[in-house]
């Protein structure tokens, strides 16, 4: 099976993996893990739109949701600790532009703090490069089921 990306998905970007059945029909979406933060990005499609022809506020909220919970698992990762189940306890999105029908979305973030049983995470959102919005979050953390 052929695993590179399509001619319109940046450089470093990989197919994501996570998110459960109600990201798969959104997506696809595409992860990256740059130094500093960790990036999950969609192209916007028509039927991500709203009557504005940009992306639904829900759209936006969803890839800020799924972004700061991948930053999580990742940090997770990477500090060696076991894979968790993550639920959003909080979240804030602050929409700062409109991003247009076939741009590339793009959440960069990065966990604040990590404790034993919340994690805190923050970041932004670009639309083709442009800001548009930034997001921040509270995620519990509990043991796999096992």
């Amino acid at each position: 099976m052929d695993h590179t990306p399509p001619a319109d998905i940046p450089a470093g970007f990989v197919p994501a993996t996570h998110g459960g059945p109600y990201a798969t029909t959104l997506g696809p979406f595409w992860s990256h893990r740059a130094e500093g933060y960790t990036a999950l990005a969609i192209r916007i499609e028509h039927r991500h739109i709203n009557s504005m022809g940009a992306a639904h506020g829900g759209m936006v909220a969803t890839l800020a949701d799924l972004g700061l919970v991948h930053a999580v698992s990742v940090a997770r990762e990477k500090a060696g600790l076991e894979r968790a189940r993550l639920a959003t306890v909080s979240m804030t999105v602050d929409y700062l532009g409109p991003p247009m029908e076939g741009c590339w979305l793009e959440m960069q973030a990065k966990v604040t703090r990590m404790g034993r049983n919340l994690c805190f995470t923050e970041g932004s959102m670009y639309a083709d490069g442009k800001h548009v919005a930034r997001a921040n979050a509270v995620f519990a953390m509990q043991a796999p089921r096992g």
